[in-house]
Formats: C-alpha cells, structure tokens, sequence
C-alpha cells in the first residue's frame, strides 16, 4: 500500500521545524562552527590535489589522501621552522630611538605651540612612562591568560586536522550522496548551480594567494631597495594583509611607515619624517596598481561585487564570526548573489535559471552567459 503524500500544510510545518532545529544547533554549538568551516575548507583546497593523485596512479583514496595530507602537514610545519630565525634576525633590526623621538616631538610642540605657552616635556616622557608601567603590571596574569589559550589553540588544531582529513577522506562519497538528493528533472540545474559556486571559491582563493605572493615580493624587493632593514618582514606583513579586502592596505601602508620613520633609510638623505611619506607614497601607488590591474587580472573580476556591498560584508563578517568571517565575507556575499540569482529567475521564470560568469580579459567587464545544456536536454533537442 501507497502512503500517502504530505499535505503543504504539513510539508510547511516540517520545513519550518526543521529550520529552527538547524538554528538551535548552530547556537549551541557555535564554538564548534569556526574550526569546523576552516577544517571543511581544507579538505576543499586539498581534494583536487588527492583526485589527481588517484587518477594518475594506481594509488586508492585512503593512501592518496594520507599521502596529501602528511604533505599539507609537512609544509605546515616547515613555515615556521624557516621563517622564525628569519623573523628573529629582523625584529632585531627594529632599533627605536625614544630620545630621540621625544626630542622631535619637542621641537615641534616648542615650533608650533601658542605664544607665551610652554610645554614641559619632561613631565610627559614621565607620564608616559608611568602609563606604560601600569600596563605592564599584569604582565604575569596576561602571560599566563596566553599560555591557557595557545593550549586551547592547540586541542583546536588537532581537532581541525583529524576532521580534515576524514572530511577529505570522504569528500568524494559525500558528494555523491548530495547528489543523490537532486529531485530528477534538476539534475542539470545542481550541476550548473555547483559549478557556479566552485568556480566563486576556487577564484577567490587561488586569486588571494596569488596576489598575496606578489604583493609580498613587490612590498619586500622595494622597501629593501628604499633602504629599510627590516623588508623582509614588511614583505611578510603586506602578504598576509593582502587576504583582508580593502581594509589591508591601510594596516600595511601604517606599518611600512612606522618602520621607515623609527628605522629610516641605510642610503637615502632625508629626514625622517620625509623617509615615512615618501614609503607612505609607494604604498598609495602600490594599492592603485593593485585595485585597477592585479585584481581584475588574477582574479578577474569573477566576484563581481561593488566595494561598498564587500566593506559592509566585512563589517557584518567580523562582527558575526570575528577573523575568519572577515576573510570570508567576500566569497560568501558572492556565493549568496548566485544563490539569490537563481531563486529570482526561478521565481520569476525567467530563462536561463543559471547564469555563468566567464572570466574576462583585463580591463574588459565580465560576460554572462547562459549555461551550457546537459546531455539530456541536447539529447530530447534532437
């Protein structure tokens, strides 16, 4: 005997029950989101490489994937085993002349100060040191404070890489079984729609690294050229700035000329103050190049998403999920627009349900285009 169908009335209920089952658990157990999207991400970045591997020889998943994986692990912990000596090398080079910035400070407050008014900046370098002192009190509770999160930061990680690699272990399979789930009749829309989405991460991502790449060997070669010590870790900080949009050049261009001015020049004849905004200047020049030629050309233009939609996404990112909202903000805005896209034109009927952005050469705007047909439906057009 045939069960009978749902009612819509039950069919809504259950929906709507259902949603606010998922809420519930995503408000329980909140903590666990964080490291759970950025192990899911790894197994992403990863199961291109491990297909590969499997395909090209006689190697069956589980010996791909570990293999991968030992090698992801192996580059992770190499990182920093090369760049902590380098980095101690230059912090070491950061030489602060305090006097001597007191001194500048007192000419310009003796300079520009009203007539008849005299600043005593003996009692400020005092005061000063006073508020410094205060905060460095508790330096033994902000120590210890530290040692129980990088404790906890470290129960994380392993959780996050054992859940990766399963999750890597299994990707394959649990793409099938989403699959599986595809009413018929739509089996060309899911395929168009995950292509759609693939494609949105897979720019952003390799695009992010790639400029970051660049950004930092462009950073590193021209500051070392301007004279400053410490390039490398200029380098270092441009790159790792370049994965915050819009708002990291402001942080890295801050820090570059702080370095100039406390450090200055090994060969260029200025004074400090003109040393900062002559590096301030080569930041400004670097962000035009990168917004109008690096951006659109490496990543091209596939988010399509205005500046003002991606400064307020990573406002609402940051505030929602702190750091890794913020990094993620961009791609997921642009995931909701072809989400949100296809709900419109279905709504709407409006034909074709899905549409593909296609990469465009530089400086041209990008074209959409209707996606391409199935085999079935080139199969029932014949």
């Amino acid at each position: 005997m045939i069960p009978p169908r749902w009612a819509p009335e039950t069919k809504r209920f259950v929906f709507v029950t259902c949603a606010i089952l998922i809420a519930l658990a995503v408000w329980l157990f909140g903590v666990v989101l964080a490291p759970l999207v950025i192990a899911v991400i790894i197994a992403y970045l990863l199961n291109p490489i491990s297909n590969w591997l499997e395909r090209r020889t006689p190697l069956r998943r589980r010996w791909a994937v570990t293999i991968v994986y030992v090698g992801f692990l192996l580059a992770l912990a190499l990182i920093p085993s090369v760049l902590a000596p380098l980095m101690v090398r230059q912090i070491r080079q950061i030489d602060i002349d305090v006097q001597q910035v007191l001194d500048e400070v007192n000419g310009v407050l003796t300079t520009y100060s009203p007539p008849g008014v005299k600043i005593n900046t003996d009692t400020l370098t005092e005061q000063i040191q006073g508020s410094l002192n205060q905060i460095f009190q508790p330096a033994a509770s902000i120590a210890a404070n530290l040692a129980v999160e990088i404790a906890g930061g470290f129960i994380w990680a392993i959780f996050i890489f054992v859940v990766a690699y399963y999750m890597l272990l299994d990707a394959n399979r649990f793409s099938r079984w989403v699959d599986s789930w595809v009413p018929a009749g739509y089996d060309g829309e899911f395929k168009q729609l995950r292509s759609a989405l693939d494609a949105v991460w897979k720019s952003y991502f390799l695009g992010q690294l790639t400029l970051a790449i660049i950004v930092g060997i462009i950073v590193g070669g021209t500051t070392a050229i301007l004279g400053i010590r410490s390039a490398i870790l200029l380098g270092l900080v441009a790159a790792l700035l370049e994965l915050i949009p819009n708002w990291g050049y402001s942080i890295s261009g801050a820090v570059g000329m702080l370095f100039a001015y406390f450090q200055g020049s090994t060969w260029i004849p200025l004074p400090l103050w003109a040393f900062a905004l002559l590096v301030g200047g080569f930041y400004f020049l670097l962000w035009q190049i990168d917004t109008n030629y690096l951006v659109p050309h490496i990543i091209g233009n596939r988010l399509q998403l205005p500046p003002a939609v991606i400064i307020v996404g990573i406002i609402a990112g940051a505030s929602v999920g702190g750091a890794l909202g913020l990094l993620l903000a961009a791609p997921i805005i642009a995931s909701v627009r072809v989400l949100g896209g296809y709900v419109y034109r279905r709504l709407l009927d409006i034909e074709p349900y899905v549409l593909v952005y296609e990469t465009p050469a530089l400086g041209n705007p990008p074209d959409v285009k209707p996606p391409l047909p199935t085999a079935a439906e080139s199969a029932g057009g014949e």
